[in-house]
């Protein structure tokens, strides 16, 4: 089993503080460290195990893990995505309805009012390390991309890393806001996210009209709405941004476990 690691001193700007993003940064090469020594070198860690591979993979085992949640969930998403399968709604359904402390904080971007009716508990500010905290004890990072080229995630049980990361969302809390109080956030209707989410899937004007029991000029009518809230006025501008906010890996197949 690999010793427990120490995060490496940061460097101290000229009031004697750590900055968030160094500290960020310095975490996250330890963590990379223990996971390549286990990828590279064999190294047996049973605090750094393999959780996932793939977005879709990671996105349903993170279902399972919610459900073993007590009592915490501290998160930090350097770059949120918009699940065009709008598979966010029942596990964040569940979380709200169990009160668990904590919350999703992201950093800004151009699509925050797409966002914001998914993930209403989100918080914003500058966010540099991607993790998810459970009850203290436990932590998701994400590894490197497999040879495959999908995304890996591993599950952190180091005590010591996971207080760390728990400091950084604690200081991350107090330069944060919640989304909607970012301002000239639009406001968006959950019918509109579904358009948004379809729209994002390939669908036509008609087959979402179709799907959600409204009339094609409703669509075309929330299809404004939504190109008011992303800041742009032609779809192709819209779907510029789509194309950030959805990566195609969010609707591939979900690999066999």
């Amino acid at each position: 089993m690999a010793e427990a690691t120490r995060v490496p001193a940061a460097e101290r700007d000229s009031s004697g503080t750590e900055t968030l993003e160094r500290r960020s940064f310095a975490l996250r090469s330890v963590v990379m460290d223990r996971i390549r020594a286990v990828q590279q070198l064999g190294v047996h860690d049973r605090a750094m195990m393999p959780f996932a591979e793939g977005l879709p993979a990671i996105l349903d085992r993170l279902v399972v893990l919610e459900r073993s949640t007590r009592s915490a969930v501290y998160n930090l998403q350097p770059q949120m995505f918009f699940d065009p399968l709008r598979r966010e709604r029942d596990l964040n359904r569940r979380t709200r309805a169990r009160k668990l402390k904590g919350h999703l904080i992201a950093s800004p971007n151009d699509y925050l009012s797409l966002l914001a009716p998914c993930h209403p508990d989100t918080w914003v500010a500058p966010v540099h390390l991607m993790g998810i905290a459970i009850d203290e004890r436990l932590a998701l990072f994400p590894g490197p991309v497999s040879p495959g080229g999908r995304p890996t995630a591993w599950l952190c049980a180091d005590r010591s890393l996971v207080a760390m990361f728990c400091e950084i969302w604690e200081e991350a809390k107090r330069q944060a806001v919640p989304i909607y109080d970012v301002p000239g956030l639009a406001r968006l209707t959950e019918r509109q996210v579904d358009i948004a989410a379809l729209l994002a899937r390939g669908a036509k004007d008609a087959t979402v009209a179709r799907l959600l029991g409204v009339s094609q000029r409703t669509v075309t009518s929330d299809i404004g709405r939504i190109l008011d809230a992303l800041g742009v006025s032609t779809r192709w501008e819209a779907g510029m941004i789509m194309g950030r906010a959805c990566p195609g890996a969010l609707t591939e197949h979900p690999a066999k476990c």
